[in-house]
């Protein structure tokens, strides 16, 4: 076993277009926000626009509750290819969608059509990679993850010039354009016996009652574990990290360089997935999954503790950005860990579920960051992160054995 990053093709005709196709979805989160009067965000139901910015940016993660379930069948029903073929009109329609049918009712209905098609973009290179050995799982995962990430962190630095020489409006039937490409390459995807990874019947039972005990009780674990993490980066550290920062900068830094300092971390979180993934995954192919969930797990948590342990501004700031890195590694261990032990013609199933806790946790994150902000402080939804890790890891410890070290590792 090495560290040797080839990657076969078929993984890279899977991935390509939802990096394409993701563009539309990510430069939303820029634009939207200081550009809601082009898009007709307004007061409605007597609700301010500002809830209405957060909803629409947020809706299509609790869509992906239902989603990434539904997305097996259709699957199973239209097979491997076709099903990319249909990701990749649905999420380039809601790119479209958004300068096309404004105000709020239709760009959240464009938000669920996106929300659909990611679900099954994400399904899809999971289970592409299935395909292929166990040993590699990691690697392959990650690599995927930097893929796509490069397409967010391309629209959101150069597609954000774009809008401003050009306008929002171009530069979003630009975005949708992109659906050429994506289809292309598409059609060097070869099929894939999907009645191989899924059972016969849907299953939405989230704490997997429907495996065997032994079996049921590792994936749950591992699924809360994805569920901490993905809580902790990719919901509660970016969704508040311009007040966080605000709230320790001691008078250091004015409001616009804090807010600078923000995006420079955010940029970080991208970098991290894009450039490391793939490295974290061979490094876990190599030494074991079991050895680098829980070493990136204690990093993520030390790196939390100092983090909002005031002991220092920059010593944050450099803390805030190894969090990030730390849970690029845990995420592609636990994600190739699941795909390993997850029963052959299960795979779809699980998987689905699995991004389900994911998704939840994404968009929890924020909320419950904003929910306590003001009563006990912008750092308590770090303590409940500090919480669920040390829940996570001493589970994980007990559960996974060392004589299931051969089996696991």
């Amino acid at each position: 076993m090495n560290l040797s990053i080839s990657i076969p093709r078929q993984i890279t005709f899977t991935i390509i277009p939802l990096a394409l196709i993701i563009m539309g979805d990510s430069i939303l989160y820029v634009v939207l926000p200081t550009n809601y009067e082009f898009f007709k965000i307004d007061s409605y139901l007597g609700i301010p626009f500002e809830f209405w910015i957060g909803f629409i940016l947020s809706i299509n993660r609790f869509v992906r509750f239902f989603s990434n379930i539904f997305s097996v069948k259709v699957f199973s029903k239209l097979g491997f290819r076709n099903t990319i073929f249909l990701a990749c009109i649905l999420g380039a329609t809601s790119t479209l969608s958004y300068v096309v049918f404004k105000g709020v009712l239709l760009i959240i209905l464009a938000r669920i059509i996106w929300g659909l098609s990611y679900s099954i973009f994400r399904l899809g290179y999971q289970l592409r990679v299935f395909t292929f050995s166990p040993s590699s799982y990691g690697k392959y995962l990650g690599y995927c993850l930097g893929v796509q990430r490069t397409g967010s962190f391309l629209v959101v630095t150069l597609g954000v010039l774009l809008t401003i020489k050009f306008g929002i409006f171009i530069t979003f039937v630009g975005l949708f354009f992109l659906v050429i490409p994506a289809l292309f390459i598409s059609l060097f995807i070869k099929n894939i016996d999907i009645s191989k990874y899924s059972p016969k019947k849907v299953n939405w039972n989230l704490s997997y009652a429907d495996q065997n005990n032994n079996i049921s009780k590792k994936i749950m674990l591992i699924s809360f574990f994805k569920f901490s993490s993905s809580f902790t980066s990719n919901g509660l550290a970016i969704a508040t990290i311009t007040p966080f920062l605000l709230s320790i900068n001691g008078s250091i830094y004015s409001k616009e360089i804090i807010i600078a300092i923000a995006g420079f971390i955010v940029g970080f979180r991208w970098i991290a997935d894009i450039f490391f993934g793939i490295i974290f995954g061979a490094i876990s192919d190599r030494f074991g999954r079991k050895m680098n969930i829980v070493i990136s797990s204690l990093l993520m948590l030390l790196a939390i503790v100092i983090c909002i342990s005031g002991i220092n501004f920059y010593l944050s700031v450099i803390t805030i950005v190894l969090m990030f890195f730390f849970s690029v590694s845990l995420e592609t261990s636990l994600d190739a860990l699941l795909g390993e032990i997850s029963p052959e013609n299960q795979k779809s199933s699980i998987v689905s579920r699995y991004s389900t806790w994911q998704d939840l946790g994404a968009a929890l994150g924020p909320i419950v960051g904003f929910l306590f902000a003001s009563n006990l402080g912008i750092s308590f939804g770090y303590y409940i992160s500090i919480f669920m890790f040390l829940w996570c890891i001493i589970l994980f410890l007990k559960t996974f054995t060392n004589q299931e070290k051969k089996n696991y590792l």
